[in-house]
């Protein structure tokens, strides 16, 4: 399969970068997000969005968390990149990473319309995008079995 510009625009299809926060706190629950837009309005999501110009994917794991939730954080640690086309509905490729050492308390904000910890036996059923897979690699890699 090659990619060829668009007749109209002469851009070519490419896929996008984003990422995703996997925050979790002192007990061991993971911060979702609820989504205020589509796609997946309304359903709960890992704070992320777009990497930005200038930024490694790190640094952009941890501004999205910022805009989103309100929380900081200095450091995170890569989980892992998700880039099955299938997973997001624009095809977008994410860099994961788990921050568990922040400051501030989840307040929604940006693109986000409610913030809230779930333990890992107790997530939502409606789980945007892939994010219900990303939290079963990081179940397997906290302690050895997948959710």
């Amino acid at each position: 399969m090659t990619n060829s510009p668009c007749n109209s625009c002469g851009r070519y299809q490419t896929r996008s970068v984003t990422v995703d926060a996997m925050v979790v706190n002192e007990i061991g629950q993971i911060l979702l997000i609820k989504r205020k837009n589509q796609p997946y309005r309304n359903h709960w999501a890992l704070p992320g969005g777009y990497l930005d110009q200038d930024e490694t994917t790190a640094q952009g794991a941890l501004r999205e968390l910022k805009e989103e939730t309100g929380l900081s954080a200095d450091n995170a640690e890569f989980l892992g990149f998700y880039d099955d086309p299938s997973r997001d509905p624009k095809q977008n490729v994410s860099f994961v990473y788990m921050v568990s050492q922040f400051t501030g308390t989840p307040k929604a904000g940006d693109d986000a319309k409610q913030t809230k910890f779930f333990g890992l036996g107790s997530l939502p059923d409606n789980i945007a995008f892939d994010h219900r897979s990303i939290i079963a690699d990081f179940s397997l890699r906290l302690v050895g079995e997948r959710l």
